[in-house]
């Protein structure tokens, strides 16, 4: 069990690019898009005691993040402050919410500015022993598979812990022990019957147009992609293909497959110095022919030109 007398140390990085946010969750290696323009703010804390690692993220700015958050261990998160917009599996979430993530089981979510969020990852026999220890039954078919719990935890519990890890990202004195009392919080609720099946990965009526959508896209990114072939795979009309965009990701289609293009343009940029390529080329691969207008959105979206992402990525290390 956590022992009650071991110190905790947090180690804090700031959140400037959007790579930043590939630990979101420690480890988790995820895929992270930024949907605003310029720089990101926010940060990332964590800390790792007895085979267990908590981390907490404070995201200043609107992305996405997908990916599993571990191959072979447990996640348990709860919304600590999640502001409206803040989406997992394109359904609304918000403050107070816990999810479950198994070992390999893919994450999808939105996160609004503002979002406060806390996980602890562990095994699940780690999780069975400190469920134990409260004198709780608590195992992975326990918690009933990915997803998120239909249940909020009571609003004290992220009164308590927003208090406490707006000081660990602060840099302030932490009142109390955040990870100790984020842990007690989501194996108390989790494991307390009766529990009804966790929500899961299945999004309202729009949700699932734009999920067909976005699988579309994924596939097609690298290949010219017109609304009506979009809408066909989506299964829908036109305009409703964008009204769902609307209300899910509050773009249009447009406007996201552009985003994804210029992400996977800084991706291959930071590759460059590993093969022979210039950034003609490898806007042309993504369908961003137009290189000024290219260029132009691109330092919208990352407050830099293509050209200092390239130049960064050759720069020698230290």
């Amino acid at each position: 069990m956590l022992s009650s007398d071991a110190t905790i140390d947090w180690t804090t990085v700031p959140i400037a690019r959007i790579e930043d946010l590939r630990d979101a969750v420690l480890g988790a290696g995820l895929d992270a898009t930024q949907l605003s323009r310029g720089n990101l703010s926010g940060g990332i804390a964590f800390a790792e005691l007895d085979g267990m690692v908590f981390t907490s993220g404070y995201v200043g700015g609107p992305v996405a993040l997908s990916g599993p958050l571990s191959g072979d261990r447990v996640t348990i998160g709860i919304g600590i402050d999640l502001p409206a917009g803040t989406r997992h599996w394109l359904s609304e979430v918000g403050t107070g919410n816990v999810g479950v993530y198994l070992p390999g089981d893919e994450h999808d979510s939105i996160y609004a500015p503002g979002s406060l969020y806390a996980t602890v990852t562990l095994t699940a026999d780690r999780l069975e022993a400190e469920a134990a220890q409260l004198d709780l039954a608590l195992d992975e078919r326990t918690l009933g598979g990915t997803g998120v719990h239909p249940r909020k935890v009571a609003p004290t519990i992220p009164t308590q812990l927003r208090e406490q890890f707006r000081s660990v990202h602060g840099g302030h004195p932490v009142p109390g022990d955040p990870a100790r009392a984020m842990l007690h919080a989501v194996l108390c609720h989790l494991a307390r019957p009766p529990r009804a099946m966790n929500v899961g990965t299945r999004p309202g009526s729009h949700g699932r147009i734009v999920r067909r959508a976005r699988a579309y896209i994924a596939e097609h990114l690298s290949e010219p992609i017109s609304a009506d072939a979009l809408a066909s795979a989506a299964g829908a009309s036109r305009r409703t293909l964008f009204r769902a965009f609307a209300e899910i990701l509050d773009e249009t289609p447009r406007s996201y497959v552009r985003r994804l293009r210029l992400h996977r343009i800084r991706r291959d940029l930071a590759d460059a110095p590993e093969r022979v390529c210039t950034i003609a080329l490898i806007a042309n691969e993504w369908e961003m022919s137009d290189l000024g207008r290219m260029a132009g959105a691109y330092r919208e979206l990352f407050g830099e030109k293509p050209s200092e992402t390239l130049q960064a990525a050759r720069a020698p290390g230290p």
